[in-house]
């Protein structure tokens, strides 16, 4: 090993001891060549040894070495067609043989990855939209064409997929492996272990390969390889995409399969958020002055949703929209298939699975029944009943089979691309992703500076219970402090309900216990457990209130007396409880107050000066920047809501809609939460005096109790 005399002189200086330190950071042979340059005889301890040993060793596993192209000749002719790359590397995949729309979609995605610009392009459901997707994103980074493609989809479920395909495509397919070496063999030498890619190198080059499974992936860099740094990632319309970049580096390519749900496409104000998204967040993730190029594969849903409008050329000409419909053209009889669609059904009714009647109508007039159609693909699978005879003689056959099941309405939207025209339902445009971006730029648990008053909501399960805890300043401006879930231990199927009561009696006593600061007022929903929420509340004190949910419909309010105080959509009634003791219950307008959190969300949260808008809800900042911290939160928050059902014969009826019945408890407290922060004052519309906030009783001495358990501690009192 040469040395500078700078770096000789160096070593020279130093004491033995601080020499051995300093050797063992180089292998053994470089050792010995520094101290015979040296020419001072430093003898290594065994520890030492042992040390500089296990440091080669630990380096000799981590070197990969990258064999040859096993057919160099294949591998160009696969890159110069797309459609024989995906035919060579995944037959499986694609065996059979591709109709006019898959080749659009090949096409369109060489086209855009190459050129830019934006493509969208609607097909039939069930036509094999995303293996094109799965298949072209390999092959669109080997040709060279992209470095930074991300997949999309209507969830994060769909585009995960999308991600999770590649990877095993990398691992798993011994032709990728075997025509391109240098990509494939280093995700191999891991061995299914992603933290070795930090040590694996190339004769003593660092390949910088990173394989997460769930974040993103950066193609390792190997000499010779033009596909080394190549990253890729995942975004769905549900969650966060601003920002998605990775050191330094930008999307090149979206490939958006499927952006609706069934849901969102029936909505006017969710499919304007998607619109937003599209259309600001996701051209965003470009380099500033460019484009970035983006793919629409689709299917219609309605002639109202966001995909009929992308693919439409007078309402969005730049994606130069393309629409497929699997009946070119239909039959000339339709008189008869209309009998044979009738005889199917009847066949269905009476238990006949395989349709023998309608089948033998179809095989005595087939030429007549075919006479005039053309389909996007002839290709179909076979079927056939136990004795093996076919069952389903052409894909014509098909496309009436399933118009008979599902009608024919349903089979022009999800088939044809060409939906009938229908009245539009309306709802409000909050999304789990809108949600997630309402962050405070404050921490877990970090109150702003001079709240008026901090509420919580607490919505009790049998084994969990969902809370939500909150700061206000005036106008409703709302900080989310913290929210969680509190469990309920020694339970199972068999408990009795009184066991019951005295586990969640003693869950909410320690949970409060551990608070470090006791909000003004907690309403605790004592629908499902009311005794025992009951309990639970006189032994907290006044900060705690039982409370009782209605719907918009059911609430009604009440005028003042003595034993009853009207609120703003909620009102306190003096009762007794199941002991006889007087307690105050709460009576909530569930509804509206879920619907009020809800617009609080959708209020902006800052203005352009950096400061809060009055009446936004803002949640703290996610820990360690974990950009998907707050998706179950947001899950939770769209779980419900307010919309225009159209009714037959009838103008639009407004309907609180429950969409995920599992996953609205945050939700639940939330709206607790906010009613609360009602009862003590706090109005959207900033009063003329300054706002108070209501006492709702003095907190009582804390008293030391002992549960079920013999677990001893302190109940606030």
């Amino acid at each position: 090993m040469d040395l500078t005399r700078e770096e000789t002189d160096f070593l020279r200086s130093l004491s033995d001891s601080e020499l051995v330190k300093v050797l063992q950071e180089f292998p053994s042979d470089e050792q010995r060549s520094i101290l015979n340059t040296l020419s001072k005889p430093v003898f290594l301890s065994e520890r030492s040894k042992d040390v500089a040993r296990k440091r080669e060793e630990r380096s000799e596993a981590a070197r990969i070495e990258i064999p040859d192209v096993v057919d160099p000749q294949r591998r160009e002719r696969a890159l110069a067609d797309p459609e024989l790359f995906l035919k060579t590397y995944f037959p499986k995949k694609y065996k059979r043989r591709m109709g006019a729309h898959h080749h659009r979609m090949i096409d369109a995605l060489v086209e855009i990855s190459t050129n830019g610009g934006k493509q969208s392009i609607a097909a039939p459901r069930g036509c094999g939209k995303s293996e094109i997707v799965k298949g072209m994103i390999p092959y669109l980074i080997f040709s060279g064409r992209i470095r930074f493609p991300v997949p999309m989809a209507a969830t994060g479920v769909l585009a995960l997929r999308l991600y999770l395909d590649f990877r095993r495509k990398m691992q798993r397919n011994d032709l990728l492996h075997a025509d391109f070496p240098e990509v494939c063999h280093p995700i191999r030498a891991l061995d299914g272990a992603p933290q070795r890619a930090e040590k694996q190198h190339v004769a003593g080059v660092l390949t910088e390969i990173v394989w997460k499974a769930t974040d993103y992936l950066c193609l390792p860099i190997v000499a010779g390889s033009p596909f080394g740094g190549v990253k890729m990632s995942y975004a769905s319309l549900d969650g966060a995409i601003r920002g998605l970049n990775i050191d330094s580096d930008r999307p090149d390519l979206v490939i958006l399969d499927d952006p609706e749900t069934r849901e969102s496409a029936k909505h006017v104000n969710q499919i304007e958020n998607r619109r937003e998204l599209l259309d600001r967040d996701i051209a965003g993730l470009a380099e500033e002055g460019e484009d970035i190029a983006i793919v629409v594969l689709t299917t219609l849903q309605n002639n109202y949703c966001l995909s009929a409008e992308l693919t439409d050329r007078k309402q969005r000409p730049a994606y130069a929209g393309m629409r497929f419909g699997m009946v070119v053209s239909w039959p000339d009889d339709m008189e008869m298939w209309n009998e044979y669609m009738a005889l199917w059904q009847r066949d269905n009714a009476n238990g006949d699975r395989n349709r023998y009647t309608a089948l033998a109508f179809y095989e005595q007039n087939r030429v007549a029944m075919d006479k005039g159609s053309e389909l996007l693909t002839d290709e179909f699978k076979p079927r056939f009943d136990q004795d093996g005879k076919s069952i389903l003689h052409s894909n014509l056959q098909r496309q009436f089979d399933v118009i008979a099941d599902i009608k024919l309405p349903a089979y022009l939207s999800e088939y044809q691309n060409d939906p009938e025209p229908e009245e539009i339902a309306e709802g409000n445009a909050l999304t789990i992703g809108r949600v997630m971006q309402c962050t405070s730029k404050l921490e877990r648990g970090v109150s702003p500076e001079d709240p008026i008053c901090v509420t919580r909501g607490i919505d009790i399960g049998k084994y969990k219970s969902h809370w939500w805890k909150a700061a206000w300043h005036e106008s409703a401006t709302g900080y989310t402090l913290d929210y969680g879930i509190i469990e309920t231990y020694g339970l199972d199927t068999r408990s009795s309900e009184r066991a019951i009561d005295h586990a969640i009696v003693d869950s909410l006593i320690q949970f409060a216990d551990a608070d470090d600061e006791t909000p003004l007022l907690t309403l605790v929903d004592s629908g499902n457990f009311t005794n025992a929420i009951y309990e639970a509340c006189n032994q907290l004190g006044g900060a705690f209130r039982p409370a009782k949910g209605y719907a918009d419909a059911q609430f009604k309010q009440i005028k003042p007396t003595d034993n009853q105080v009207p609120f703003l959509e909620s009102y306190a009634r003096k009762q007794l409880d199941h002991s006889m003791r007087e307690m105050w219950l709460y009576h909530v307008n569930t509804d509206h107050w879920k619907d009020w959190l809800q617009e609080r969300f959708l209020t902006d949260t800052f203005d352009d000066h950096g400061f809060r808008v009055p009446g936004s809800m803002a949640i703290f900042e996610p820990p360690h920047g974990d950009i998907k911290f707050h998706s179950q939160l947001g899950r939770h928050m769209v779980s419900e809501g307010w919309e225009l059902v159209p009714v037959k014969n009838k103008v639009n009826k407004k309907t609180w809609i429950v969409r995920d019945k599992r996953n609205n408890h945050w939700l639940d407290a939330g709206a607790l939460c906010s009613a609360a922060a009602g009862c003590v004052g706090i109005r959207l519309i900033q009063p003329a005096v300054e706002i108070q906030p209501r006492q709702t009783q003095a907190p009582r001495k804390p008293r030391r109790i002992t549960n079920r358990y013999g677990q001893s501690f302190v109940a606030r009192r």
